[in-house]
Order: structure tokens, then C-alpha cells, then sequence
């Protein structure tokens, strides 16, 4: 079938027209309705394995995640009416932190009455075993014989770039033969500065039950420097064998 030049011409103008047409189209959809799939907008979509969860979003979803496990809490009297309690706690979720996590210890007499509560909050960071340690807990008096720890609220995991983490070393460490005193110290090897670290410091016997225990802050690492520390307990824990000093990292 023939088709005439005038007809051609006007069907490669209409053909120009409507792809015009779709351009714009598709553009004024894109600016004006058409929003990205992000981590923060209430709906799956992307590679999410949940509503803004897993897949590319740091947010872990809940049912990829283990609650954290108290191993131990323990309490020790420093001085009349003063006590430390502490207890350790295992984070199996590998990679992955959290903030902004409330806690509680509990106090308690011979007669299991609640003496005090302690409570606090801590960012739970991406490592296997994380020591909580609450100091200087007063009772007036009244003597406390056991505590009791937990969680106040469900930890919300995210992960963790580790490569942004300095890694420290604590190095050095010495513990007195009376158990009154723990030295250490805290080297930065990295390239990267690191500050607002907690060090905390836990005294075992030789049945590998704690026996003491006791906090430091670092406010500032800075790269390729090392900073002591040191723990004391002014009448001394008998029997102590082995000494663990856990460095907290921020994340």
C-alpha cells in the first residue's frame, strides 16, 4: 500500500509528539509522585525483609535477632553500705549493636525485701560479652545479700559498620597479688580516633566465680596512643586468680 509523503510526515510528527509526551510524563511522575523506596517509610519495599528492615537498612528485623542473655549478675560490697553490682551479658547477634538500652538492678535483702533499684541505660555494642557494671550503689543501712538484673525495655538491634570501630588492646595488665589493685593499658593502633570508652574491670577466683568488680571512661583515644588504667580495691579480694578487662567501645 502506498503511502503518500504528507501522511509519513504527519505520522513521524505525531510519533515525535507522543514520545514528548510519555518523556514528560514519566518525568512529572518521578519528581512529583514517585518516592524511592528508604528505609524510614513505614512500607517494604527494595530489598527489605521487613517494613524498613534487613536487606540494605541497618535496622535488623526482629525475628532475625537474639535477645541478650544474662550469663551472671553479682554484688559486691566495697564499703560499708556502698555496693557494686555487675553482671555480664551475651549479645549473639554478630555485627550488630544497640542504643539506648534500659536496665535495672535489684537490690535485695536476706529476707528478699528490695533494698534499692538501680536503674541505667547503655548502648549494648557489637561484641559477644558485654559487662554492665553499676558503682557506688548506696543502701544506707541496710545490707543488701543479692541482686538481681534485667532489661527494661527490648533491645533494638542494627548493624554495625566494624570497620568504623577502632580496635583497641588492652595490654599490659597486672594484678596485684592481694587483689587491691588492676593495671592496664588501653592502646589505639588503629588510624581512626575513638573516645567515650568504657572500661570495665571484673575479678574472678578460682572457681571462676567474679568476686569484684569496677568501671573506667576513656573520654578520648586519639590514634596510634595509649592511655593506663587503674582499678582499685583498698581492702584487698583473697583468692583472686584471673583478672578480665572488657574495653566498650562507641558505635
Amino acid at each position: 500500500m502506498f503511502i503518500s509523503w504528507s501522511s509519513r510526515r504527519k505520522f513521524l510528527y505525531l510519533s515525535v509528539a507522543a514520545l514528548i509526551v510519555a518523556i514528560l510524563a514519566i518525568w512529572a511522575w518521578f519528581t512529583f509522585f514517585y518516592k524511592a523506596p528508604t528505609c524510614f517509610d513505614g512500607v517494604q519495599n527494595g530489598n527489605e525483609r521487613g517494613v524498613d528492615c534487613g536487606g540494605s537498612c541497618s535496622l535488623i528485623c526482629a525475628s532475625d535477632t537474639h535477645q541478650p542473655v544474662v550469663l551472671w549478675s553479682r554484688l559486691f560490697p566495697t564499703s560499708p553500705g556502698i555496693y557494686t553490682a555487675a553482671a555480664y551479658v551475651q549479645n549473639a547477634n554478630v555485627g550488630a549493636g544497640a542504643r539506648a538500652v534500659h536496665y535495672s538492678f535489684q537490690l535485695f535483702d536476706d529476707t528478699n525485701s528490695l533494698v534499692i533499684e538501680r536503674d541505667g541505660v547503655m548502648d549494648l555494642p557489637p561484641i559477644q560479652t558485654v559487662p554492665i557494671i553499676e558503682t557506688n550503689i548506696s543502701t544506707g543501712n541496710r545490707t543488701a545479700s543479692r541482686v538481681l538484673f534485667a532489661f527494661s525495655n527490648i533491645p533494638v538491634w542494627n548493624t554495625v559498620q566494624m570497620n568504623a570501630i577502632p580496635t583497641v588492646r588492652v595490654t599490659g595488665q597486672v594484678l596485684a597479688p592481694d587483689g587491691s589493685r588492676l593495671s592496664a593499658t588501653i592502646a589505639n593502633d588503629t588510624v581512626l580516633d575513638t573516645s567515650h570508652l568504657t572500661v570495665d574491670a571484673v575479678l574472678f577466683d578460682v572457681d571462676g566465680v567474679a568476686r569484684a568488680s569496677s568501671k573506667s571512661e576513656i573520654v578520648s583515644l586519639p590514634h596510634k596512643t595509649s592511655q593506663d588504667v587503674v582499678f582499685t580495691w583498698p581492702y584487698g579480694i583473697p583468692n583472686i586468680v584471673r583478672a578480665e578487662i572488657t574495653v566498650l567501645p562507641s558505635f
